[in-house]
């Protein structure tokens, strides 16, 4: 079971796993998961270039259209451009960031959606 938060009465409720299509217990209202596919939870090792600066970084996990990430002593900007390198599966491209939270003094996540 996973908990969801329905986009409407932002009421919280629990949902089976793999559930696409959810009806809300408190309103009734129907909605469907957002991800177009499903995320892999796999660490692996990635550059990333803005405004002339490479950053060293690695996946926490990663679906076909982004990816969250784990930077030490970087936060990027929300919707920030940038160049996205992960060798290991030949992949460079240009991604937003979506979402950006500080962990700590010196460790940052960012939600990455490929362009």
């Amino acid at each position: 079971m996973r908990l969801r938060i329905c986009p409407e009465c932002k009421k919280a409720f629990f949902v089976p796993f793999g559930a696409d299509r959810t009806r809300c217990p408190h309103c009734g209202v129907y909605f469907t998961d957002r991800r177009a596919s499903k995320r892999i939870r796999q660490e692996l090792s990635l550059r990333i270039s803005f405004n002339g600066s490479v950053y060293a970084a690695r996946t926490a996990d990663f679906s076909d259209n982004g990816a969250c990430v784990l930077l030490n002593g970087w936060q990027p900007d929300r919707e920030a451009i940038l160049d996205v390198n992960i060798e290991e599966f030949r992949l460079c491209r240009q991604a937003i960031t979506v979402w950006a939270k500080q962990l700590t003094r010196t460790l940052a996540s960012a939600g990455l959606k490929l362009l």
